[in-house]
């Protein structure tokens, strides 16, 4: 079974206004916005080799499934392909419009998104399904309906790695009794998979699997070990939402990589071919 994360119902709201912490947003006017989304991407995002690899062959049309403020759009034009953006989220869209009117943006819900069949050659979603409460069948079917014969899904998903069946899912399980017992308001926030529980959704869902590696940044940055324990391994005089380590941060980091590169990373990337 996925652990199944909460969180206080106070900040539950928020959480698809990510982009309220990008502090140096406001001086990035324009399309600079993307400029800087795309270097990080091309820098410390552990993914990119994959994506040149699969997407090799230029002009495809893709669609980012819970696009956001549409960093990864800007990243698979600026690589030669046709994309549209589809979230449910009107902040996100409303910034992403602000940056680049030209964006092909759609507002809808991943699971039953306005476009007819086999429209895609590829869809592309970064930590979306496993926001849905009772799972991401309905959004990977949903996908399958919207792919061409043998079109690709590239889909990531928050990943129980080593660290957070030992440690961080076991610290939060507290939290929740601690919660519950104090009257404390939780609301459901994602759903973080083994391996095994992934492909078995994409199969069921009509895919192949073609590919599997781990999520996370270039050391010394880290989506896993800062979603996991925040303050604990960055440093303090950074801003919210950095993925930056502090010196405790680091050594853990490369403690766990040695380990293996699943121990701690943030996600699990799959590569799914429609099955015709």
């Amino acid at each position: 079974m996925p652990f199944r994360q909460y969180v206080r119902e106070s900040i539950a709201a928020g959480l698809d206004e990510t982009y309220r912490f990008e502090t140096w947003r406001d001086a990035a006017a324009g399309v600079a916005y993307y400029d800087v989304h795309v270097s990080v991407i091309e820098q410390r995002e552990t993914c990119v080799p994959l994506l040149r690899r699969v997407l090799e062959r230029p002009g495809q049309l893709i669609l980012e499934s819970g696009c956001g403020t549409g960093r990864w759009m800007a990243f698979f034009a600026r690589s030669g392909h046709r994309v549209i953006g589809l979230d449910d989220s009107p902040g996100p869209l409303q910034v992403a419009r602000a940056h680049d009117p030209a964006l092909r943006l759609v507002r809808g819900d991943a699971r039953c998104a306005p476009f007819p069949d086999a429209t895609f050659d590829v869809v592309f979603s970064a930590y979306v399904a496993e926001h849905f409460d009772d799972g991401p069948l309905a959004f990977f079917r949903e996908a399958r309906r919207l792919l061409k014969p043998g079109g690709l899904l590239l889909v990531v998903v928050p990943y129980a790695n080593l660290f957070r069946r030992l440690v961080t899912h076991r610290v939060l399980q507290a939290f929740y009794l601690w919660a519950r017992l104090r009257g404390i308001g939780l609301a459901f926030n994602e759903h973080r998979f083994g391996q095994r529980e992934l492909l078995g959704w994409l199969e069921t869902a009509g895919f192949r699997i073609e590919h599997v590696e781990p999520d996370d940044y270039r050391y010394p940055w880290a989506k896993g070990l800062c979603v996991d324990l925040g303050a604990l391994v960055t440093p303090a005089n950074l801003p919210a939402g950095s993925w930056d380590l502090n010196r405790p941060g680091r050594v853990l980091a490369r403690g766990l990589q040695r380990l293996s590169p699943w121990a701690a990373c943030a996600g699990i990337f799959a590569v799914a071919r429609a099955v015709p």
